[in-house]
């Protein structure tokens, strides 16, 4: 059985975060363990909008962003499993490798939809993830074409 999982949190398909909780219990068996997650905002990178926004209106939009994203973990994740929960900058398949190696997670639980047209053209970031983790990587279904 596995002692520390990290599951990313993707906002835009929050739904898949309880999943993936169910399936980290289901992967630490009666020993229990330890789940971490990560929200990988992307504003910054691939949003000009951003740059040129207001300093409170950013702060605030943050401030939001952090809340949302506690929420979920606290109302999924049972107290005892709580670990790390971070809010990084950046390209989400590349934030999620770097706080692998800062984590050394026995696994990594990643969501993806059914691939469609652009996936082919542009790929996935759970795709990514799984050809450069060193950690196992299991990728959770949804029946949904993101």
């Amino acid at each position: 059985m596995y002692n520390s999982i990290l599951i990313p949190i993707d906002l835009e398909h929050v739904e898949m975060f309880p999943r993936a909780v169910a399936v980290a219990k289901q992967l630490f068996g009666d020993q229990g363990g330890t789940i971490h997650s990560l929200y990988v905002d992307q504003n910054k990178v691939h949003s000009i909008a951003f740059t040129q926004m207001n300093n409170d209106l950013a702060k605030e939009m943050r401030q939001e962003i952090k809340k949302r994203v506690a929420d979920v973990f606290e109302s999924n994740v049972p107290e005892e499993m709580r670990g790390m929960c971070h809010i990084r900058n950046g390209v989400v398949y590349d934030e999620i490798l770097e706080e692998e190696q800062r984590l050394k997670p026995d696994v990594i639980l990643i969501a993806a939809g059914r691939p469609g047209v652009t996936s082919y053209l542009l790929g996935s970031n759970a795709e990514k993830v799984l050809r450069h983790a060193r950690s196992s990587v299991f990728v959770i279904r949804d029946s949904k074409i993101w």
